[in-house]
């Protein structure tokens, strides 16, 4: 049998197609597209929309950090008052203290105003003075077992 050779479906030349040409081809062609009016009107829209979205994501990401930031500082303007309320009730029990010195009750609320102020060595302090003016007040006690676990 012969062996029968098929012709090459490709010609023979060689041609070298560079990126630079296809590059200079597709700008061409997108410039082109680019100024055909239905596609620069569409362009223009789709940018006014993405700008809208974003203004309407900003304005909304505004509203709920400064509705979250007036509300921390609601919270801490409480806590502050709070703060200054027990503070007040502290110097006030003090002067009674300082005035009275035998007087256990003023030391217990010392003690349970500087607990509720999460100073506890300072109740500590001033229960340890309600409980040597008096070793049996219960109160006292039963607060002295709380500190101790705090």
């Amino acid at each position: 049998m012969k062996k029968v050779q098929l012709a090459s479906q490709f010609p023979n030349i060689y041609r070298f197609i560079t990126e630079s040409y296809i590059i200079r081809k597709l700008q061409k062609s997108t410039i082109r597209l680019l100024n055909q009016p239905k596609i620069k009107k569409t362009i223009k829209v789709l940018s006014i929309i993405v700008v809208i979205f974003t203004v309407i994501i900003l304005i909304f990401g505004i509203s709920v950090a400064g509705v979250s930031f007036y509300r921390n500082y609601r919270n801490y303007a409480q806590i502050s008052a709070q703060r200054e309320n027990l503070q007040s009730q502290i110097n006030f029990w003090q002067s009674i203290a300082d005035k009275y010195d035998g007087y256990k009750d003023a030391y217990f609320r010392i003690a349970l105003l500087e607990y509720q102020l999460s100073d506890f060595q300072k109740a500590k302090d001033a229960n340890g003075k309600a409980l040597v003016l008096d070793p049996n007040f219960d109160d006292a006690k039963k607060l002295e077992a709380i500190l101790d676990k705090k």
